[in-house]
């Protein structure tokens, strides 16, 4: 019996421990793929293994400057900046629809090659001012 080709699909889905995108050292954001869909935290992958998330509906204003490489997102008072390059088009916009699901810093600087739509060289997350600070330090 000649085998199903939606089956087949299906069972290499199945199979698969972990989609493409994950295992790709060489991507540097993720894009929800299903229309009409949208995520609720952008997640912030460290090379050090380090992941925090930031939730869109904090998502105040962000910010694309291509003279500087750099794309800034400001979430409740935290500033997050993405520094590299190819950042302003398709994680622009991924961004702006809430359909981006995280984006990663570079393991290395050979990742920064033409091969690479997009080369994410550093992420920064600088917390609100007195952040963190105890009442004590406050009432100085």
């Amino acid at each position: 019996m000649p085998s199903n080709p939606i089956e087949d699909i299906l069972a290499d889905r199945r199979n698969k421990s972990a989609p493409e995108d994950e295992t790709d050292p060489n991507k540097f954001y993720s894009v929800l793929s299903a229309e009409g869909y949208q995520e609720n935290f952008l997640e912030i992958r460290f090379r050090d293994g380090l992941r925090t998330c930031f939730a869109y509906p904090d998502l105040n204003w962000f910010n694309h400057d291509p003279d500087e490489g750099t794309l800034d997102l400001e979430f409740g008072g935290f500033l997050v900046t993405l520094v590299g390059r190819g950042l302003g088009d398709r994680l622009f916009h991924a961004i702006k629809s809430k359909r981006a699901a995280w984006v990663k810093e570079a393991d290395s600087d050979f990742q920064d090659n033409s091969d690479n739509e997009v080369y994410i060289e550093k992420i920064l997350i600088s917390p609100p001012q007195g952040f963190g600070e105890s009442e004590e330090e406050e009432n100085e």
